[in-house]
């Protein structure tokens, strides 16, 4: 059929689904609500990408402490990836490890999860936010 894709779910147990292009996988409520992660190689494009992060589901919350001293030890980098050569932007696991471990992950080599940077940049801000209001008092006095 030409409105196949190259998309099929296996587990230990054989195959779970193969979807076409008319298809809508919702992981909520199919055989595959149990999936942990999904690992994909390649290009993931959508329209939006909505992270869960209701305050109902999280304990423990606190702001991120010397966001902009952690922000500043990450390099935003230009590169090009080994196995197809693209020039691509980001950061480097390795770096981001170091000041916030909390969003890389081993998996086959390090992963950052650029949602959880997010946080970060944003405590960052707020923390610039005020040594710029602290200089615009100084200059007006």
């Amino acid at each position: 059929m030409a409105d196949r894709f190259p998309l099929i779910f296996n587990t230990s147990a054989g195959q779970i689904q193969e979807l076409s292009a008319s298809d809508n996988l919702d992981m909520t409520s199919s055989s595959l609500s149990n999936l942990s992660s999904l690992s994909v190689s390649g290009t993931v494009t959508a329209g939006d990408f909505n992270s869960t992060s209701d305050q109902n589901l999280k304990d423990n919350i606190r702001p991120i402490e010397s966001a902009l001293e952690k922000v500043s030890e990450i390099n935003g980098v230009l590169f090009e990836w080994k196995s197809t050569g693209e020039i691509s932007a980001g950061v480097v696991a390795q770096e981001v490890e170091k000041v916030l471990p909390e969003v890389v992950k081993e998996m086959d080599g390090k992963t950052v999860n650029y949602n959880g940077l997010i946080g970060l940049l944003i405590e960052a801000i707020k923390e610039q936010q005020v040594q710029i209001e602290e200089l615009k008092k100084q200059i007006s006095q």
